[in-house]
């Protein structure tokens, strides 16, 4: 019953990372390339940074989205089937 348990864990934290993962990555690979285009131009404004990190994600989460929330849906069936198994223990 336990190892239920830890593949329910398992499967939550491999979707977690396949949803969260490549935005992380988007946003720091972008952040990286506007520092350095700040610092060539010289301005060191917040916002400037800001927007196209907000715009890179509301791209990702437009595209990525509905397969997101798939990947959410099949994993709370999954927690909803195991929930009595997971009663005994």
């Amino acid at each position: 019953m336990q190892d239920t348990a830890v593949a329910l864990l398992t499967e939550a934290l491999e979707v977690a990372a396949l949803i969260a993962l490549p935005l992380v990555c988007i946003v720091a690979a972008l952040g990286v390339v506007i520092g350095l285009v700040q610092t060539i131009v010289q301005v060191q404004d917040q916002n400037v940074a800001f927007a196209p990190k907000l715009g890179a994600v509301a791209a990702m989460v437009a595209a990525f989205g509905p397969p997101a929330l798939g990947m959410l849906v099949r994993l709370l069936e999954t927690a909803t089937e195991v929930m009595p198994r997971l009663a005994h223990l």
